[in-house]
């Protein structure tokens, strides 16, 4: 209509994103780098900043029919996480910017991964620094790697829940320096509940807090059962 302005444009980046590699399945950004899951099994890598992209076949070795369920990058785009699902379940892989090759995180197996929590304030192009990543059974996984090794430095189990599993949807993370060490607060979202945890030294230690201690967290709302919707 005359005298309606535009408040935004969509500009085409890529006419074909996943160069022919199946149908997109999930999306992560961070730092001009757009990193792709398909329908085939496979993670496509643009980098916007330089100028240049490339793809991992993450189905090589796996019988049948494989869909990349969520792929994770941290916000300096150097670091990716993603989980690939098919006949013979789940595993997830990480790969760095400068890597050719992804490594499978084999304590993972089996596991489906829906979040990821980075820890912006410490991470470098070098360093994961500590990650916490959550499943659809309820569990929380912290994670570091340090890219020279060209391996995980250790994952370990932080957190279940057992009175009411659900699956992790979303995390987040933010840390501050003080003067005793560092502050780690956690939020980490179901289906049904937002938790938090928060605590000052290793993450290990803080999570390791609430086995003898209450948990916080905050109902969130959902679908009324049984709401009568009148007829037109």
């Amino acid at each position: 209509m005359e005298g309606r302005h535009h408040v935004f444009s969509v500009d085409l980046l890529e006419r074909y994103a996943t160069k022919g590699r199946g149908a997109i399945t999930c999306m992560a950004t961070g730092n001009d780098v757009i990193v792709l899951g398909t329908n085939k099994g496979w993670v496509i890598r643009h980098d916007f900043g330089v100028g240049d992209s490339y793809d991992i076949d993450l189905s090589v070795g796996r019988p049948g029919e494989q869909s990349i369920h969520k792929v994770f990058v941290d916000p300096g785009g150097s670091h990716c996480i993603a989980t690939v699902i098919g006949s013979s379940g789940a595993d997830t892989y990480y790969t760095h910017a400068k890597w050719t090759k992804p490594r499978i995180l084999s304590k993972l197996k089996g596991l489906v991964v829906n979040a990821v929590a980075w820890n912006r304030l410490h991470i470098t192009e070098a360093s994961t620094r500590e990650i916490i990543l959550g499943t659809d059974n309820g569990q929380l996984y912290e994670m570091a790697v340090d890219v020279k090794d060209k391996m995980e430095k250790y994952i370990k189990l932080l957190f279940e829940l057992k009175e009411l599993p659900e699956a992790f949807t979303g995390l987040q993370m933010e840390t501050a320096s003080v003067h005793i060490g560092t502050r780690f607060y956690v939020m980490a979202v179901t289906p049904t509940r937002l938790y938090s945890f928060t605590g000052i030294g290793s993450l290990d230690a803080i999570f390791a807090s609430y086995v003898d201690r209450t948990v916080h967290f905050m109902e969130l709302p959902g679908e009324i059962p049984n709401r009568h919707v009148p007829y037109l």
